[in-house]
């Protein structure tokens, strides 16, 4: 992603634009107060979107390389983010592709 127009399909392309671009802003929002990632909750309470619509936004716009999907492991004995998904007791975390931080930066 190098032009804020293939970040404007890419959201387009999630077939939610509204929810995807309130996302997109709150991430970028949370990056500029220092914080690489958010957790899923979080982004419910800053958006006011209900989760389930957070969760299916999330996926596609992870499918469109505008953010990743972290999981923190909260049964393991060391939790730490990964991309993998280790059961229903991991919490998602976002944060934004280094494509759309560099687009952020030049910006």
């Amino acid at each position: 992603m190098k032009t804020f127009t293939e970040v404007e399909e890419a959201l387009s392309k999630t077939g939610r634009r509204t929810y995807a671009g309130a996302v997109l802003a709150c991430l970028l929002d949370a990056y500029d107060q220092g914080k690489t990632e958010l957790e899923k909750r979080e982004v419910v309470l800053l958006t006011g979107i209900a989760e389930t619509n957070i969760a299916a936004v999330a996926r596609r716009l992870e499918e469109q390389g505008i953010i990743e999907i972290l999981y923190w492991d909260t049964k393991a004995e060391n939790p730490f983010l990964s991309s993998l998904r280790n059961g229903p007791w991991s919490i998602p975390f976002y944060r934004l592709t280094p494509a759309v931080l560099q687009l952020h930066h030049r910006g």
